[in-house]
C-alpha cells in the first residue's frame, strides 16, 4: 500500500524561512499536486549562534561547501550573535494556519532550535519537558488545538524526550533516521507513540561532498524512491524553499513523472500500519556523512 508513495517531510528553522521559504513551497507543492508535512520551529530564530560549533568535527566544512551565508544571508547567519533573534512560525501566524488550509500536516519542529541541537545532550530532564511544551504552547496558541506530532531538531533526541512526547498523546513523532517506522523501546518500555525516521540524505548533507550540484542530488534521489517500499524525504525551508527551489520543483516533476507521489507523513504512516503491526526497536546515535556531531538513530 505504501509503494510508490513517499513521506515529504519540510523542517522550517528560521524566521526568513518561515517568512519566505514556506510560501514558496506551498506553491511548489501546489503546482506538482503534493502534499508534505511542515514541522515549525515556534520560538527564537538563534541560527548565528551555530558559529559556536566552529571547533566541532565537520562543522566548519560543512559551512563552507553548503555556501551557507549565500543561502542563509547574513541577517540569519547572526541571528542570535550580533543581531537580535526574530521569532519564527509566532511571528507568522496566518502563513502557518494557510499550510492546514491548503491540505498540508504541520508539527512542531522545535521551541528554540538551535539551544535544542547544541545542547540537548546536556540539559537536565526538566529543561527537556520545558523546550517541549513552549513548542507545545506556542502551536495551540497559533491553530487552536494541539500538535500531533513533533520533530526533533537535528534528529536529536534522547529517552527524557521520548518519555514527555508520549504524555501529548501524539499521532507519530519524527525524531531520528532510520529505515522504516517503529515503536521506540525505552528500557525495557514500548512507547505508543510510533517514530516516522527520515531515510535519505539531505540536500545540505550532499552539496560539496556526494554531490558537486542540486541537480545530480536530485537526480539521485529520485533512483532511490526506486529502490526501496519506504522512503522519507526531507527538505528544508531555507534551501529548497530559497535558492533550490527551482531545481526542487523540477524533482517533483520528474516525481510525478516516474509515478511516485509525495504524502504527508501521517498520510504514509497509516498506510503503514494498515499492512501490519509495526516492529519496535532502540534508539541510538550515530554520525551521518554530511553533518557535524551525530543524530539519533533507529537500531537493529
Amino acid at each position: 500500500m505504501t509503494r510508490g508513495r513517499f513521506g515529504l517531510r519540510v523542517d522550517v528553522d528560521t524566521h526568513d524561512g518561515m517568512r519566505d521559504g514556506v510560501p514558496k513551497l506551498a506553491k511548489i507543492f501546489a503546482a506538482a499536486g503534493m502534499r508534505a508535512t511542515f514541522y515549525l520551529s515556534m520560538g527564537p530564530d538563534r541560527a548565528g549562534r551555530a558559529v559556536l560549533n566552529v571547533f566541532r568535527p565537520g562543522f566548519f566544512r560543512k559551512m563552507t561547501r553548503t555556501r551557507a551565508v549565500n543561502v542563509y544571508g547574513w541577517r540569519t547567519v547572526l541571528s542570535g550573535t550580533l543581531l537580535p533573534s526574530r521569532p519564527i512560525a509566532t511571528a507568522f501566524p496566518e502563513i502557518a494556519r494557510s499550510l492546514g488550509a491548503a491540505g498540508h500536516e504541520t508539527g512542531v519542529h522545535a521551541w528554540d532550535h538551535r539551544a535544542w541541537q547544541d545542547d540537548l545532550l546536556r540539559f537536565e530532564p526538566a529543561r527537556v519537558a520545558e523546550q517541549l511544551d513552549r513548542g507545545h504552547a506556542a502551536y495551540v496558541s497559533i491553530f487552536g488545538r494541539a500538535p500531533r506530532t513533533y520533530a526533533a531538531p537535528a534528529w536529536l533526541s534522547r529517552d527524557a524526550a521520548l518519555l514527555h512526547e508520549e504524555t501529548y498523546g501524539l499521532d507519530f513523532a519524527s525524531d531520528c533516521r532510520g529505515r522504516e517506522p517503529f515503536l521506540p523501546l525505552v528500557g525495557e518500555r514500548e512507547l505508543v507513540t510510533p517514530q516516522v525516521p527520515s531515510t535519505l540524505p539531505t540536500l545540505d548533507e550532499a552539496l560539496g561532498d556526494t554531490h558537486d550540484d542540486a541537480a545530480t542530488y536530485f537526480a539521485s534521489m529520485l533512483d532511490e524512491l526506486g529502490r526501496g517500499a519506504w522512503h522519507v524525504f526531507t527538505l528544508h525551508a531555507e534551501l529548497e524553499g530559497g535558492p533550490y527551489a527551482e531545481p526542487f520543483a523540477r524533482f517533483l516533476d520528474d516525481v510525478r513523472g516516474r509515478g511516485f507521489e509525495g504524502v504527508p507523513l501521517g498520510e504514509l504512516l497509516r498506510r503503514r500500519r494498515a499492512e501490519g503491526p509495526l516492529p519496535a526497536h532502540r534508539l541510538g546515535y550515530a554520525p551521518v556523512r554530511g553533518r557535524h556531531g551525530v543524530v539519533s538513530s533507529q537500531l537493529a
